[in-house]
């Protein structure tokens, strides 16, 4: 699994395990269409034509905003990488593979964490969220991000 999908159902599981724990038996078919590409974001967290969401369930939104908050850490850390000689680049990539061990903690800067926020913001905003339901979600976005991964 490439790491940025990795990442992405990661942040998704966790933050629909908070806000909808009853979407969970359905996560992999709900977000699935989601994770195929097709209506990802890049790292400003635009949108890119996809389906729209199923009103429904906060599993698609969830993981559209995951998505784009994985592309901005791991689009991110390439230029992060070139300074660290690479180190954060292997951090991210050991603690979102879940490689066997303690995970490496990511040390992240309040800067980069807000700079992530409002990628997950404007991404909820254009998929039609109001401006609380997006601040929201991109803290409990964040939130997961900044939580070490179960292990197993």
């Amino acid at each position: 699994m490439p790491a940025t999908r990795a990442l992405t159902v990661r942040l998704a599981r966790t933050v629909v395990a908070e806000v909808a724990p009853e979407e969970l038996p359905a996560f992999d078919l709900l977000a699935d269409p989601y994770l195929r590409g097709a209506d990802g974001s890049g790292p400003s967290g635009d949108p890119r034509p996809g389906p729209a969401p199923v009103a429904e369930t906060a599993t698609p939104i969830v993981t559209m905003v995951s998505a784009a908050v994985a592309g901005a850490v791991l689009d991110g850390t390439s230029a992060e990488a070139e300074k660290a000689g690479g180190r954060l680049v292997r951090q991210v990539v050991a603690v979102f593979r879940r490689r066997p061990g303690a995970p490496v903690p990511i040390e992240w800067t309040p800067r980069r964490l807000a700079e992530l926020r409002e990628v997950a913001r404007r991404r909820a905003l254009a998929l039609g969220l109001d401006e609380n339901a997006a601040a929201t979600l991109a803290d409990a976005v964040i939130g997961a991000l900044t939580r070490p991964p179960d292990p197993g």
